[in-house]
């Protein structure tokens, strides 16, 4: 009898514990790899990403009968003033310094630079494919949009309008279509496409110094580390310039650069975060400019959807059938657009905080989702067969995209797929509009 008791317990045993196990263990985050290339705001490669885990395609019932976007450019060399200030004095030392490099630095020896001077701010022959792909990614996401496209807009640099170019030749009737650079400021098109030269008041000044501080605690702690396998010591601001090579060079050559690895996760994190302190102060919300500058380009497709609806045309000079519209301008002014919505903003009533000498973990404010090299902000009006779950009959919304990933927004977020009906969203952009009407006048105001 005893000996049968001992085998039923041993028998439960082993029925109860199988329960104690997940039944799909290698499933979603258990096979996480940190990758430092999705925390380099403004320099890495072009990536999807993630936002809420809403769905990319519209919702269920819900047909995008009207789209447009605002794209930063591709791939380039380098940033001129980053390169200066950070990259150019490392390369200095490094090419006086090419022996006694060891351990995870070995390799530094006989690495090479890739970066040309003299095409700094040019677009990468990489930029030119990952603009392609991103211009298909498009063409199969609004294929019944795109064909009807004949005019897109570009700013006067050439990395923009190479952009451009490159992105329609994923397109079939590219050689239809007219990319006109913007020059003049007719109808306001500077002030939507690149608001900020069309903004005297505006600076790139703000959060330099908040960062600079930053840069300090953790680059120097990152030196320290990293001192007994070098020829000579890292100063704070050579550790950015060596961890932007790790951006610059895995977007100039198409593949992960071998500099990536020398970091940790940790000093990734700081870098990432030392970058979104110097955005989150120069084109974001701590930079009371941002909404003036962001509302521009919303007001005007928020005016070439309503002419749609209303006209059955875009007006304004675009063709009669188009309803997918491209723009294509610098890494400053999603931000802007995504500031004025509070995209990217927290969403705490207190005002997001950017400390100077910790990370701040919780923030929502990461540009690294935002503005990779050919990052993006687009705006859908969708026509649905019935609102959201606790809604009722068909209707018009408003959905917003950063970089493919839905990104609701905050003050309206009511119909499918945490979508804004669209009359709620007129609202809130004639509210904002009427809230930061005064372009120029906060603008040709340096005192102010």
């Amino acid at each position: 009898m005893f000996f049968c008791v001992i085998v039923l317990a041993s028998l439960a045993s082993a029925l109860v514990l199988p329960a104690q196990v997940p039944l799909r263990p290698q499933d979603h985050s258990q096979g996480y790899k940190f990758d430092p290339l999705l925390h380099l705001p403004g320099i890495s490669p072009y990536f999807d990403a993630v936002g809420f885990g809403l769905e990319h395609k519209a919702p269920e019932g819900c047909n995008v009968t009207a789209a447009s976007y605002l794209v930063r450019h591709g791939a380039i060399y380098a940033n001129d003033k980053e390169y200066e200030e950070f990259i150019k004095p490392f390369l200095v030392k490094l090419g006086k310094h090419r022996h006694g490099w060891t351990g995870p630095l070995a390799f530094m020896g006989e690495w090479q630079s890739p970066i040309e001077e003299d095409k700094l701010e040019e677009l990468t022959p990489s930029g030119a494919v990952d603009a392609a792909k991103v211009g298909k990614h498009l063409l199969e996401r609004y294929e019944h949009l795109v064909p009807d496209t004949k005019r897109i807009l570009a700013d006067k640099k050439s990395r923009t309008y190479d952009t451009a170019k490159n992105l329609v030749s994923a397109w079939s009737h590219n050689d239809s279509i007219e990319i006109v650079q913007v020059k003049k400021n007719e109808d306001g098109a500077m002030e939507s496409l690149i608001p900020h030269k069309s903004c005297e008041a505006f600076s790139k000044e703000p959060g330099k110094e908040e960062q600079a501080t930053f840069v300090d605690i953790y680059g120097s702690s990152v030196a320290t580390r990293l001192a007994p396998y070098m020829p000579f010591k890292l100063t704070p601001k050579d550790v950015v310039g060596l961890q932007s090579l790790c951006g610059y060079e895995s977007a100039i050559n198409g593949k992960r650069s071998d500099i990536c690895a020398v970091f940790t996760d940790a000093e990734w994190m700081a870098y990432e975060y030392a970058w979104d302190l110097k955005y989150a102060h120069m084109v974001g919300p701590m930079n009371p400019l941002s909404p003036y500058l962001g509302f521009p380009w919303l007001h005007a497709q928020s005016d070439i959807f309503q002419s749609i609806d209303e006209h059955g045309t875009p007006g304004d000079g675009w063709p009669e059938k188009q309803r997918f519209f491209l723009a294509f301008t610098h890494r400053e002014v999603p931000p802007f657009v995504a500031t004025a919505l509070g995209l990217f903003n927290s969403s705490s009533s207190a005002v997001e905080e950017f400390p100077d000498d910790h990370i701040n973990w919780t923030r929502a404010w990461r540009m690294a989702d935002l503005i990779p090299f050919l990052g993006h902000v687009g705006m859908e009006k969708m026509t649905c067969e019935r609102g959201a779950v606790s809604g009722d009959g068909p209707g018009e919304f408003i959905r917003f995209v950063a970089n493919t990933a839905p990104r609701p927004i905050p003050d309206c977020q009511s119909g499918p797929g945490a979508s804004c009906p669209l009359k709620e969203f007129e609202g809130l952009i004639g509210k904002g509009a009427e809230r930061h009407k005064d372009f120029h006048a906060v603008c040709d105001k340096k005192e102010e």
